[in-house]
């Protein structure tokens, strides 16, 4: 059995979309958790409408090191 290299393609997308949702998956799971259990412990967690502000200082930041 050949296979033919669309199908080879096909595959390879396949799996690359699968690793790509798994991560993404496990990445919202340990976002979550390490959210709720800082929140438990009482350390302070910055304003999710803060946040951009945040990048904006640190992308300000990085332009002054480089």
């Amino acid at each position: 059995m050949r296979f033919r290299p669309s199908r080879l393609a096909a595959a390879l997308v396949r799996l690359v979309c699968r690793a790509a949702l798994r991560a993404l998956i496990t990445g919202l799971i340990f976002t979550i958790c390490l959210t709720a259990a800082l929140a438990y412990l009482g350390v302070p967690l910055p304003d999710p409408r803060e946040l951009p502000d945040w990048f904006e200082s640190v992308s300000q930041l990085s332009k002054l090191l480089s």
